[in-house]
């Protein structure tokens, strides 16, 4: 079973780090310890956190608590900018007597989504989180004191403006509970693994649900349920996220974009495309790299 614990490489000094997490990516489920923050610039992310599926877009912030199981299906041209710390970060104010809650729980309290935040609130939260990470690229002197104070900062807002949420997680889950999260879990890391695999290969529900040992209408209920898609749905997206990457870096004609992404014909990719993107493929490829020399064969399916 490759549900996997993740262990951040951070100085235990300052633990802290952060990065931008760049296009077409499929993460399998994994947890940490750390609490993550992703900040989506570009494009869309379709993340899942325990038995929760979420679509991001563009200009939107989600928190993930330590210890939450999270994975992710990303489209090529999408970009995150993404933060991890450990709470011990905190440490020197986290024990003073006038804090009414522990630290962590302001955390798994805080309404995680920034799309349910008052707009003044996600106005003053995305410049945080860009001055951290810029701070951290550039590294000019005094760089380590200006992201701990940005990080004071953006506690200190969770704490006085980030609503609690609605639904409020339990502090103590039950191994019952627990084992069935997991379970599900690995049944997804599965099925994401024969996509992985399989997916330039015809593919129906009932071959998947095969593989699993499920029933098609078992499958079907049990993947629309946990990661919020139909599986046809899943597996368009992921087609499409591969014949992106292909029409950005290579010149092939469209036809074998098609069948290398696993498109049965050239009309279903086209129309497909289309309705995801708003545009052609090779509108798509001229639009992303000014390409003057992509093939007109297009012309014969607008």
């Amino acid at each position: 079973m490759n549900f996997y614990l993740e262990i951040p490489e951070l100085d235990r000094h300052f633990p802290f780090r952060s990065f931008i997490n760049k296009g077409d990516v499929l993460c399998y489920p994994h947890w940490h310890k750390e609490i993550e923050i992703i900040y989506v610039t570009q494009g869309t992310l379709d993340l899942g956190i325990n038995d929760i599926s979420i679509r991001m877009k563009k200009g939107e912030v989600q928190f993930i608590n330590g210890g939450d199981v999270h994975y992710f299906l990303a489209s090529p041209d999408s970009e995150r900018v993404v933060i991890q710390f450990d709470l011990s970060f905190f440490q020197e104010v986290s024990t003073l007597s006038d804090q009414k809650r522990p630290l962590r729980y302001i955390f798994t309290e805080m309404e995680q989504s920034s799309w349910n935040w008052p707009e003044e609130t996600a106005a003053k939260m995305l410049p945080l989180i860009q001055s951290i990470y810029d701070e951290n690229v550039n590294h000019h002197e005094g760089h380590a004191y200006m992201i701990k104070a940005k990080l004071f900062e953006m506690l200190t807002l969770i704490m006085r403006e980030v609503p609690r949420s609605m639904t409020p997680r339990l502090s103590e889950i039950s191994e019952r509970t627990l084992t069935q999260s997991k379970d599900t879990l690995y049944k997804l890391e599965r099925i994401f693994e024969y996509v992985e695999c399989h997916y330039h290969e015809t593919i129906s529900l009932k071959n998947v649900a095969d593989y699993m040992g499920f029933s098609p209408y078992y499958f079907a209920r049990l993947f629309k349920k946990n990661t919020g898609m139909t599986f046809v749905a899943f597996l368009n997206d992921y087609r499409l996220n591969k014949a992106k990457w292909i029409l950005l870096n290579e010149n092939n004609p469209i036809t074998e974009v098609a069948e290398a992404a696993g498109f049965s014909s050239v009309k279903t990719f086209h129309h497909l495309f289309k309705e995801a993107t708003g545009t052609s493929p090779l509108k798509y490829r001229r639009t992303i790299f000014g390409n003057n020399t992509a093939r007109n064969e297009e012309e014969s399916f607008s």
